[in-house]
């Protein structure tokens, strides 16, 4: 009997416990339901001494709807099978409601605004040691987003993060996070970040992301701890451009409202580029090298370098050993119209140097006009990596060719153009010029005139040349004016020459690719682009 009595005794102090607790956790709960205007609906409701189980609970606000299938929670342990959150549209018209009531509210109310400290406090206080969610879903307009499985175990002062996913991506965060209510916020430390991307046009895209964060009553502020890593295999960014082979190095810090909105987040990191090769439209990019710095502040962004090196440039002419130095501004609402400045850009080009005047360009109001120059470009070094049947040259050409971008129309849509008018070319000391072609020379067999051409320049030496530069949809034109003597013709007496050359620019230099050792890639580009004009 004495048994059976401590028996009941202890059955009745149990449920009396589960009842306080059920009571005082409704009446919380009711007070939260009031203030947030929350709707709640549970199933399969089961109370036994290992805890408290759910088949499923749904919780809903406005339409934002929390669906949380096969709970089992006990003081020690809460584990979820299946947790979904489903969000409206961005423009959902009740969200912007919602959202414009929240603002109002916390605007009247601002003590209530940020984090709650001493909810969070409760809440950590109470939140079972470990939490166990074995996948939550993030679904948007019922799209799924994301799906990422949640460990946590909690610690005497902090709780112990493990958050992962392989849904689209494989991806996992990690890190310990302390409630700091001396100062009234979170902090994360030795927070974690890898993923491993080949999506979104990324092959063998990995990213480590070393951070600390803090979060604030009002911000979140994430900075790195010690140099992230980024290697790429391979980037498809878009249509044009192309990155291979990347890897670098990372820093950044983040800032935005714990109410997160775009045009209040505020950024700065580093990108330091150890290597990386690419291919924008047909030309070849080889070993790029150097920092580049990016900032975001009050919906501008701004990308910047001191010095940027690539070791090659190929697109028909060879460029080599560029080094650029400048940044470029502009708003996200129009990131294509920007303001571009620069210190220096300069490439090597046959021996000589390729350089542009420092100055910037407004993308937003054009035309605007560049200030390209060609100093010490040697033509010997010209014939000999592009050479031509019996044509050699010696001499040393110099210029300046004024490029104006502006807008064109393409296939129906605005891109830019490059047109150049009174470009000049000219030599700096005297040289030759010699063309012995076998098939000019069967050609003026039958014309006197073309003879007296070809026996000229078969070993012609000039004391000047001087040219024109024209360029426009795709048309070069060259005009040269040539003075100068061939000892062998004529009796050596002073001659004039004038040449008019014109040439599809675009044509020639795929040609010239199409002759080169190029990538796969480049070489595919140009023979879908030749076929399209077929």
């Amino acid at each position: 009997m004495a048994r059976l009595k401590k028996r009941y005794w202890f059955l009745l102090s149990f449920f009396l416990i589960i009842g306080l607790f059920i009571i005082g956790g409704w009446q919380y709960w009711i007070s939260i339901k009031q203030k947030y205007d929350i709707a709640l609906d549970w199933q399969g409701l089961n109370v036994s001494f290992d805890g408290i189980s759910f088949e499923e609970i749904t919780l809903s606000q406005q339409k934002t709807t929390i669906v949380a299938k096969n709970i089992n929670l006990s003081l020690a342990k809460l584990s979820v099978k299946d947790l979904s959150l489903y969000l409206p549209k961005d423009d959902d018209p009740i969200t912007a409601e919602s959202t414009d009531k929240q603002i109002s509210d916390s605007e009247q109310h601002p003590e209530q605004s940020g984090l709650d400290m001493a909810t969070l406090a409760t809440v950590f206080y109470w939140m079972p040691t470990t939490i166990h969610v074995d996948s939550f879903k993030l679904y948007q307009q019922h799209v799924p987003i994301l799906d990422i499985k949640i460990d946590t175990v909690k610690q005497q002062q902090s709780l112990k993060l493990d958050i992962s996913t392989d849904k689209p991506y494989l991806a996992h965060l990690s890190g310990n996070l302390l409630l700091n209510q001396t100062d009234s916020h979170l902090e994360i430390q030795q927070g974690l970040f890898t993923t491993t991307l080949n999506q979104l046009g990324i092959e063998n895209g990995n990213i480590t992301l070393p951070f600390s964060a803090t979060i604030s009553q009002d911000q979140v502020t994430l900075t790195n701890l010690d140099n992230g890593s980024v290697s790429v295999k391979k980037a498809q960014l878009t249509e044009d451009l192309m990155v291979n082979d990347l890897t670098g190095s990372l820093q950044f810090k983040i800032q935005f409202p714990l109410l997160f909105e775009l045009n209040q987040l505020s950024a700065t990191g580093q990108l330091a580029i150890h290597k990386a090769n690419g291919i924008y439209k047909n030309s070849d990019i080889k070993s790029v090298s150097g920092a580049v710095n990016l900032s975001l502040k009050n919906n501008q962004f701004n990308v910047s370098t001191s010095a940027l090196n690539i070791q090659e440039v190929n697109l028909g002419v060879i460029f080599q050993k560029i080094k650029l130095a400048g940044q470029y501004s502009a708003s996200l609402n129009s990131p294509s119209k920007g303001l571009v400045t620069w210190t220096k850009a300069q490439a090597a080009l046959f021996s000589g140097t390729l350089l542009l005047d420092a100055g910037k360009l407004n993308l937003a109001k054009l035309p605007q006009q560049l200030k390209l120059r060609l100093k010490n470009i040697q033509l010997q070094d010209v014939f000999t990596q592009y050479p031509a049947e019996g044509l050699d040259a010696k001499g040393t050409i110099e210029g300046y060719l004024p490029i104006t971008l502006l807008t064109v129309k393409n296939n129906g849509k605005n891109s830019l153009g490059i047109v150049i008018k009174n470009g000049e070319l000219t030599t700096v000391n005297d040289g030759y010029l010699r063309f012995d072609n076998a098939t000019l020379k069967e050609y003026a067999q039958a014309n006197p005139n073309i003879k007296i051409l070809t026996d000229i320049i078969k070993n012609f030496h000039y004391t000047k040349l001087a040219g024109t530069v024209y360029y426009s949809n795709g048309i070069a034109k060259l005009g040269l004016n040539i003075q100068g003597n061939n000892l062998d013709a004529e009796n050596g007496k002073a001659l004039n020459l004038n040449l008019n050359l014109e040439e599809n620019v675009a044509n020639l230099l795929m040609s010239m690719q199409l002759s080169d050792q190029i990538s796969e890639p480049i070489r595919k580009r140009i023979e879908a682009h030749l076929n399209k004009k077929r």
